[in-house]
Order: structure tokens, then sequence, then C-alpha cells
């Protein structure tokens, strides 16, 4: 049972990895994010996408049936979701003022703003119901059904997915704060642009792909 338990957490570990590299939006506010306030708030926006990826995990590994349909079938009312969520976070991200150089302004860290930064990323993630579909896939792809027949294992799976998800925003939102004291007002100003357009980039997408999927 400990090598089925260990072997499912270090799949888990993959997983996760796997479903938070590809560069997405999520990617793009963690390195905004930790440019703009600080490596927590990247910190904090990548957990929460974590947290999303987990629940996906612990949907594919449990098999929790109904959730699973719940989600394929309503795909375009997923994806609408999502893509006015990035709408906003788009707005939101063209909005935010550069920050002041650090000898100039002592920045606090508000408890609320990285709540938010975690709930929106949370909700990002659960809106992107191709998580669900990857995650089965990978499943199914590498024969690792075996590893979720107990609970424990299941259990361990999920906790790996988080793990490796969590390492992955880890790793970046300490690369981007690397950068962070070396960027100037002006450099920021075009990080937060640039930012912005491609979250709106993404939202254009989901919603154009929410509507294909209502009309199909």
């Amino acid at each position: 049972m400990a090598t089925v338990t260990g072997l499912a957490f270090l799949n888990g570990i993959f997983f996760g990895l796997v479903l938070a590299a590809p560069v997405g939006p999520v990617g793009v506010l963690c390195v905004q994010r930790t440019l703009s306030e600080g490596r927590m708030h990247g910190l904090l926006s990548g957990l929460g996408a974590a947290v999303g990826d987990a629940v996906y995990g612990a949907v594919a590994a449990f098999g929790v049936g109904a959730a699973a349909g719940w989600v394929t079938g309503h795909q375009s009312l997923v994806r609408a979701a999502g893509g006015i969520l990035l709408l906003v976070l788009a707005i939101k991200t063209g909005m935010t003022r550069p920050r002041q150089p650090k000898e100039k302004v002592i920045k606090k860290v508000h408890t609320e703003s990285l709540v938010q930064d975690f709930v929106s990323t949370f909700f990002l993630a659960i809106a992107n119901p191709i998580t669900l579909i990857v995650f089965a896939g990978l499943l199914a792809a590498l024969g690792d059904a075996t590893l979720v027949r107990s609970t424990a294992a299941a259990v361990w799976l999920v906790v790996g997915v988080f793990v490796g998800s969590a390492l992955w925003w880890l790793a970046l939102s300490a690369a981007a704060g690397l950068f962070r004291d070396y960027i100037d007002h002006g450099f920021q100003r075009g990080v937060n642009r640039v930012s912005a357009a491609v979250l709106l980039v993404f939202a254009g997408y989901a919603l154009w792909s929410a509507v294909l999927l209502t009309g199909s």
C-alpha cells in the first residue's frame, strides 16, 4: 500500500506540473502581480489556481461522475463565466497603477487583496473544464487508473497535484520577484498593458468558444 500511495503522490506532482506549466492567464497574472505588488501576491495567485487544479484532480481521481458529467455537459456556461472573469481581470490589470520606487513608498500588504488574488485565480482555474479532461487523459495515458482504486491512493494523488502545481507557482513568482527591484515605473506600466492585452485575448477566446459550443 505504501508503494502505491507513494507512486500516486509522485504521479500527482507530475500531473500538477503538467497542468500548471503551460503559459496561460494565471501565469500572466502571477507574473504581473508579483512585479506590481510583490512575491506574496504572485504566489497567492498561483496557489488559488493550484487549489482549482486539485479540485478537478479530485473529481477525476475519485470518479465523481455527477460532477464530471455536469462540467463536461455545461462547458459553454463554464467557459462564458471564465471569459467574463478574464475580461474583468484584464480591465483591472490595465487600470493598475505602476508601483512607485521602493525608497519613496513603503507598500503594505493588504490581507483583503491577497484573498482577492487567491479567489480570482481559483475561479479562473475552475472555469477551465479542459483541466478535468486533461487530467483524466493523463490518468488513462499513463495507465494509472489502478493507482486510484483505493481512497488513500486517490487522496495522495490529489495532494501531489496540489504540491506539483504549487511548486511551479512558487518558482515562477520567485523568479519574477528577482527582477522586481530593477524594473522602473515606465516598464511596469508596459507590463500592465501587455498583461491586460493578453488577458483580453484569452477572454475573447473563452467567450468565442462558449458561443460555438452553444451553437453546436
